[in-house]
């Protein structure tokens, strides 16, 4: 483990100092934050649990409140069912069920239906009525009056009469039952109660019955599930399902497994059905064997936090972006002045010691810019002093190489001279005898280095009209200038070299090439001047162009060698000017030649 660690800092302190910085600033940063945003999550996490808990307590309370409370009513119902004191009378008299004649059954049953309807229109929520013998010609009204054998029918008929003995209510299955408006009865939970004659018991007796639509029941067990894969239900004690928040739900918990048992509790427990964890609450409702079921799954805990969750990862991914782009803009700020000082120090390692320091911060990289600055000014003063004490030096090297004249051309004219005297005795000696003055009188050019590009150009004109009469003009000179050019400046003999090399490395080593062609083209390439001397003969390798500024590679036995130049346009403009090859075997050879782009006057002060 110390191997990996002492590993890990050997890294670090081989990264750049922009990342050290990025990664000091948001490392710890981020460090924090992820811890507080576990704790915040965690707290968070519990709290939602906590509120989820409560909310569903308060529905489930609500739901048995309104059930309670219907429950209530239907009784209140019943009661004033069997206080009726028309109903009473006709128990008490008992001949309502012994009536034959169908007038007097129809006044009973207008009696009867008018109690009923006089309470529904109170209690809407409700259908009262009552069980008369199945003679009756209004038995079969479903409505407010039903045949006393649809109560034998019923599979609980002995239950019921167990109850209605002893004096209790009882609660009715899922029925059918109501006006057919529309062919189709609503399904409703009914309450059965027995009805006396009189006050001591005597007399005839019926049942009522009050009844309330499931839709009703529904609707409250729908309200009671706050969740969206939860369920909610209401149950009798014989089992049967009366009313429930969804049935799909339902179906799928009843295939994975049992529903809780018929109890009560008053908190929230834990519940496996499956393999799905339940937090689930029961309560029986009073006045009622009826039992309201709530579950609630823990995946819809999780559901929501892992919403909440992914929510706060992404804030939490755009905080830490944030933090390390912060970071780096720091780092970058301060490595930046860091970093432009040492690109400033690696200048002065090339030689460029004219460099303005300015800097306004004071701070402990503010005074070494400061002091880098006070540096470089000492050593330019000592590179200033140093210079002028090798200026005659470097002077009279340059005086050495104007007058590098080769004498063997020279020669060569003059018997040229003497030849053409001979033979022709004329014309041809003064044309000579001038190219021969122009030639050597820009070459000398009184002892100054600056000529205009016109003149350097003439130069070259005279040069290769002479040697034209060595090889009977077939060398083939064009000069093409851009407009303005001619007028610039340039340093004298910087062209003549290459177009004697030019020849002297084609046709004067080929006697039997019938031409030489060059070209020159001048033009001006943003601030620079540029010359390119293109020629047709042998060419070069690319491994003897590389060697052409080397010490001793090249002959220049003939003219100003490509060496000479390069060296003088170095020392007079600086590094970033000289002369360029591109060769290639029997295709011919380019020289590029460039300077900066100065009139005669800008040239002249520059040198001095």
């Amino acid at each position: 483990m110390k191997k990996i660690w002492n590993q890990m800092k050997v890294k670090f302190r081989q990264l750049p100092m922009r990342i050290k910085l990025t990664v000091s600033f948001s490392g710890p940063m981020i460090v924090i934050f992820v811890l507080l945003l576990s704790v915040s999550y965690r707290i968070i996490e519990t709290q939602y649990e906590e509120q989820i808990i409560y909310s569903a307590d308060q529905s489930f309370e609500q739901a048995v409140n309104f059930l309670q409370n219907h429950l209530q009513n239907m009784n209140y119902i019943l009661e004033l069912v069997g206080s009726d004191r028309k109903l009473q009378d006709m128990l008490s008299d008992g001949s309502y069920r012994i009536r034959q004649e169908a007038g007097d059954q129809w006044r009973d049953y207008w009696r009867i239906n008018d109690i009923m309807t006089s309470l529904e229109l109170s209690n809407k929520m409700y259908q009262c009525g009552i069980y008369v013998p199945d003679r009756l010609i209004y038995a079969e009204n479903r409505y407010h009056f039903f045949p006393e054998s649809d109560l034998k029918k019923k599979d609980y008929y002995e239950e019921l009469c167990d109850r209605m003995n002893q004096g209790l209510i009882y609660f009715t299955g899922l029925e059918r039952s109501g006006p057919e408006i529309v062919g189709v009865k609503k399904q409703r939970v009914a309450m059965l109660k027995k009805v006396y004659g009189d006050e001591l018991g005597g007399g005839e007796t019926c049942i009522a019955r009050v009844s309330i639509a499931v839709d009703e029941l529904e609707r409250i067990v729908v309200n009671s599930d706050i969740t969206q894969k939860g369920l909610s239900f209401l149950t009798n004690e014989r089992g049967e399902i009366l009313a429930v928040s969804n049935q799909e739900n339902l179906e799928t918990l009843s295939e994975n497994g049992s529903l809780p048992g018929y109890g009560s509790n008053a908190s929230w427990q834990d519940l496996r059905i499956g393999d799905a964890s339940y937090l689930y609450r029961q309560q029986k409702l009073d006045q009622a064997e009826w039992m309201l079921v709530s579950l609630i799954p823990r995946q819809d805990f999780y559901r929501q936090t892992y919403l909440m969750g992914m929510t706060l990862i992404l804030f939490s991914i755009l905080i830490v972006l944030s933090i390390f782009l912060i970071s780096w803009m720091l780092g970058k700020y301060y490595t930046k002045r860091l970093v432009a000082l040492n690109t400033r120090m690696k200048q002065v390692q090339n030689g460029q010691l004219s460099l303005e320091v300015d800097v306004e911060e004071s701070d402990e990289i503010g005074e070494l810019f400061r002091s880098f600055g006070y540096m470089t000014k000492e050593l330019r003063k000592l590179m200033l002093e140093q210079y002028r004490l090798g200026k005659n030096v470097k002077t009279a090297e340059l005086r050495a190489l104007q007058a590098q004249i080769n004498p063997h051309f020279l020669y060569n004219t003059l018997d040229l001279i003497n030849w053409e005297a001979m033979d022709y005795n004329a014309p041809e000696i003064m044309e000579i005898a001038r190219n021969l003055a122009q030639f050597y009188r820009i070459s000398l050019n009184k002892g100054r280095q600056i000529v205009r590009v016109e003149e350097e150009l003439n130069h070259v004109r005279a040069y290769v009209r002479i040697e034209n009469y060595h090889f009977d003009n077939a060398i083939h000179l064009e000069i093409d200038t851009e407009e303005g050019v001619e007028e610039l400046a340039c340093i004298n003999i910087i062209l003549q070299p290459f177009v004697e090399n030019a020849i002297m490395y084609s046709i004067a080593k080929a006697p039997d090439r019938e031409t030489c062609n060059i070209h020159i083209r001048a033009e001006r390439e943003g601030e620079d001047l540029v010359f390119r001397i293109t020629d047709d003969g042998f060419g070069m390798t690319r491994e003897q162009t590389e060697r052409i500024f080397e010490e001793n590679s090249h002959d220049v036995s003939h003219g100003y060698g490509a060496k000479n130049v390069n060296f003088r346009i170095k020392l007079c403009y600086g590094e970033e000017y000289g002369v360029s090859y591109e060769s290639e075997i029997g295709k011919g050879t380019t020289v590029t030649v460039r300077i900066p782009a100065l009139t005669p006057e800008e040239a002249e002060k520059k040198l001095q």
